[in-house]
């Protein structure tokens, strides 16, 4: 070895050594740390059939949280209803459930205002968490007691400002909700009069939306929104929108960082399974207002049995034909002696698969949750009509809305590159392949909501005077329930009815 080449290794040691026993570069340790915990569109509190969500881990992870730095637990809206237990018990148990999980704010979801304002104004009353919205009030313009435009809170010395926000929608005549973007754009300067150094946004309306609040107001540091169901993040420079899955199947997790005078904002999705303990007095609320439901309702019956899964998730059942919603309109029409059936994707509340093996009343019970949407009406009306109304079923060109129809005793094609209205390509046809004749008088049945409420923007004078008795009306979960028990053993119909050709 030469004298050169000892130096060079000499040198390459010492080096090693230096950088060896360099202090490693850490990012300094934040002056505060605020968390903020979403879950949105949250109905039941028992795990779901998936073996995701449950109150009870909710709970636990809250409490785990806590631990590292503060966190405040906030619900994006849609949790009073609609599920089978609101349906005797109103959503008082909803409001128990997130009481114990210790949640901080609640906003309106439109599902909260589905029963009557008695029923909202006692469960504002019964929370020991806060509720806020900025545009939705009493029809004489007054807030529900109880529920304020914006709050501020102080965590760690930081003044936070929160304010809710739900969409716009055909709501009952005791509820009135403004413009949503207005009413934003009015709190934020608020909040931060008040002294607010960070302001959330606490919202139930579309993803767009949420984009348009944080784009039109920069005052807005991020967005813990709800309604879609399922994760959505919408970024715009350093600030953001975050969504969770339905029934706490997740969680968003935003966490703030200070150093210095200086935030940092980040977030992440945390799914809830089996990986995190339920907390057993969250768990115990969960069993004694099952073991109600049961009392109430009566036993669980075995009314039929499939060999495949029964697909009743939300995006299917809303775009699209789907071999259960078909199942559906089957039952409804061999229960109303119809000649054609249509029965809207949003009546089908279930958002979940029902697996193979033995299917329970219950369970077609928990797919129908809406007092109008379960009770069908039938008249009489023209082919001509039937087509205007099949067209409007269709006239989102595929995209999902709860007003699309599944159908039964029609057929046709249809092509989404032509305008609203003019979509269907062909002739309606019966099962049997003959042609509906615009002048031939049809007997239909549809959910009342469509029929008489104008629901999804459905025009239907025809049923005037089956809604004069809506409600003696056939339930749709009874007819169901009648066909599977009538079937035994279910079998799905083909798809084909509504035949996309473009």
């Amino acid at each position: 070895m030469t004298k050169t080449m000892l130096h060079k290794n000499f040198t390459a040691v010492f080096v090693l050594m230096v950088t060896a026993c360099a202090p490693v570069m850490q990012r300094t340790p934040p002056d505060k740390t605020i968390q903020f915990l979403l879950v949105n569109d949250v109905y039941i509190g028992e795990p779901m059939e998936n073996g995701r969500g449950g109150i009870a881990r909710l709970k636990t992870l809250n409490q785990q949280l806590s631990e590292k730095a503060p966190v405040r637990m906030m619900l994006a809206g849609d949790f009073l209803f609609p599920s089978l237990m609101s349906k005797l018990y109103k959503g008082a148990q909803m409001v128990e459930y997130f009481n114990s999980a210790g949640l901080d704010y609640a906003t309106y979801g439109n599902h909260e205002f589905d029963d009557s304002r008695l029923t909202l104004v006692n469960r504002v009353a019964e929370s020991r968490f806060k509720w806020t919205s900025a545009n939705c009030m009493s029809a004489d313009g007054t807030p529900i007691p109880g529920v304020s435009q914006w709050d501020t809170l102080t965590i760690s010395g930081v003044k936070v400002g929160v304010f809710g926000i739900t969409l716009l929608q055909a709501y009952p005549r005791w509820i009135k909700c403004g413009n949503p973007d207005s009413a934003a754009r009015a709190t934020v300067p608020k909040l931060r009069a008040a002294g607010a150094e960070i302001v959330v946004g606490l919202t139930h309306v579309t993803r767009a939306e949420d984009s348009t609040f944080l784009a039109n107001e920069p005052g807005i540091d991020f967005i813990l929104g709800g309604h879609e169901h399922a994760p959505q993040v919408v970024t715009i420079g350093n600030r953001f929108v975050v969504k969770a899955d339905r029934n706490a199947q997740s969680a968003q997790l935003v966490t703030l960082e200070k150093r210095g005078s200086e935030w940092t904002r980040t977030h992440r999705l945390i799914p809830i399974d089996a990986s995190i303990p339920a907390e057993p007095q969250a768990a115990a609320l969960v069993v004694r207002w099952q073991d109600s439901l049961r009392t109430r309702f009566g036993p669980i019956e075995v009314i039929a049995t499939s060999n495949v899964p029964l697909d009743v998730s939300n995006i299917p059942v809303r775009s699209r034909e789907t071999k259960f919603g078909n199942f559906v309109a089957d039952a409804i029409r061999a229960g109303t002696g119809s000649d054609v059936v249509g029965t809207i994707g949003g009546a089908m509340r279930y958002d979940d698969e029902i697996p193979a093996g033995e299917i329970t009343n219950r369970q077609i019970e928990s797919i129908f949750l809406f007092p109008d949407e379960t009770r069908i009406a039938t008249f009489t009306l023209s082919g001509s009509r039937l087509r205007e109304i099949l067209e409007h079923g269709i006239s989102r060109g595929g995209g999902a809305w709860g007003g699309y129809l599944h159908l039964s005793g029609v057929a046709f094609e249809w092509d989404s590159t032509r305008a609203a209205g003019t979509r269907i390509a062909d002739e309606l046809k019966r099962m049997n392949g003959t042609v509906i004749r615009p002048t031939d008088t049809i007997t239909f049945s549809i959910n009342a909501y469509t029929a008489c409420d104008s629901g999804d923007g459905y025009s239907i004078p025809e049923s005037a005077a089956a809604c004069t008795r809506r409600e003696s009306g056939p339930r749709a979960a009874q007819l169901v329930i009648d066909y599977m028990k009538a079937q035994k053993k279910i079998v799905l119909p083909p798809l084909g009815r509504v035949r996309r050709i473009r």
